[in-house]
């Protein structure tokens, strides 16, 4: 059987060598129309919307784009990719043919906590952060950030994070930085949504309040230890729920690591939501449902951060075994300052109650704006320009 599965291996490399072939002619096609080559690594659904803005400027710039992803991905990633930009030809590559294109302008990613496949020969290797913040002390780094040029920082927490990971872990190639802000969270400064109709379109009751729940996808976090409690939040209380969990866990149901071993399509399909005023949110942008929301319930995941600039409640559920092996980030342990922290399901139930009569009184201190993000709203515009005045400097070269 292995021989069997070897060779079966073997020919489906040799039957991929004509595509990248032809993909790479395409990349030369680009060059001799001066149009920039630009490969887009993605991970998971989420990595999309992170620069949904940008990656719009770029096929507006007539660059030529390719996406590389693992074949999991390739499915929901083409759907996503038609449905946002209307692009239906779009050249995609499997990430373990990366380094077989010949050299291209630039590499773009958002992420450098996973096993990313960066080109050697791309003249700029760059990262957009696909969150504000590391939700932990090293949460969001990975040692693959020697393999990067440039960087895009978000703001002055993350830098700082950024800098004492490379320093803790020895990294001395540390990538160009441009402070140029968080393209993903510029439509929480510019978007505008009818709470009303949007609560309305998800079947949800627009009389009332909406919670929305947004856990991560670490072992030993809500999504595990607080789940059952989450879905019967409609029943003890008069509001909507939107559970918004991280893409990570539907991706491969057998994956102890990112799914917890849990078929989390099949689990939710079961829980008949929509009669529960719960609705569930998978391969979509979370912005206009975080918009649309009154309530945050979260772990550590930084979508916290959106609710604090919207100035919106926060509830942090406790995950006390999580922190027995992860370490705050820079902001310390922030949750009692900008949210409140419940132990137990009689403390959340207590919690909301009180936020939804007007009884929770406001202790949040909104003081760290500055040192989350710059440019607000205007992120992905500088980033495009910058891309752009980085591509001149080459043809001029």
């Amino acid at each position: 059987m292995k021989i069997l599965r070897k060779i079966k291996n073997i020919m489906a490399e040799i039957a991929y060598i004509p595509w990248i072939s032809w993909v790479n002619i395409l990349v030369l096609y680009a060059w001799a129309k001066k149009r920039p080559a630009m490969l887009i690594e993605i991970t998971t659904s989420h990595d999309i919307f992170c620069i949904d803005k940008v990656i719009k400027e770029f096929y507006d710039w007539n660059a030529f784009i390719i996406y590389s992803s693992k074949d999991v991905m390739k499915e929901t990633l083409l759907e996503q990719i038609q449905k946002e930009f209307n692009q239906k030809k779009t050249v995609w590559i499997n990430v373990a043919w990366t380094n077989f294109l010949v050299k291209i302008d630039f590499y773009i990613n958002t992420t450098l906590s996973y096993d990313i496949h960066v080109p050697s020969r791309a003249r700029y290797k760059i990262n957009f952060p696909h969150t504000i913040t590391s939700k932990t002390k090293y949460d969001v780094f990975s040692p693959a950030i020697s393999k990067i040029t440039d960087t895009i920082i978000t703001g002055k927490i993350y830098e700082q994070d950024m800098l004492t990971y490379c320093q803790d872990h020895n990294i001395e190639k540390i990538p160009k930085i441009h402070r140029l802000g968080g393209p993903k969270s510029d439509k929480l400064f510019t978007l505008k949504i009818d709470k009303r109709e949007f609560t309305k379109k998800l079947e949800l009751d627009p009389e009332l309040p909406t919670i929305f729940y947004g856990p991560t996808y670490n072992q030993n976090t809500s999504i595990y230890t607080w789940i059952d409690d989450i879905l019967k939040i409609t029943k003890k209380n008069k509001v909507n729920l939107i559970i918004k969990a991280h893409p990570g866990i539907y991706l491969d149901p057998k994956s102890k690591k990112g799914s917890g071993g849990i078929n989390w399509k099949e689990f939710f399909s079961k829980e008949n939501l929509r009669k529960k005023r719960i609705f569930n949110v998978i391969n979509q942008d979370s912005i206009e449902f975080i918009m649309a929301s009154d309530i945050c319930i979260t772990d550590i995941s930084t979508l916290w951060i959106e609710f604090y600039f919207l100035r919106k409640k926060i509830i942090f559920l406790d995950i006390p075994e999580f922190f027995k092996t992860h370490k705050m980030n820079s902001l310390g342990d922030f949750r009692e300052k900008y949210g409140y922290l419940v132990k137990n399901v009689q403390e959340l139930n207590q919690t909301i109650a009180k936020m939804i009569s007007g009884n929770m009184p406001q202790k949040t201190v909104y003081d760290i704006d500055d040192l989350l993000l710059y440019n607000k709203g205007r992120a992905s515009e500088m980033a495009v320009d910058k891309i752009k005045e980085l591509f001149k400097f080459k043809s001029q070269k």
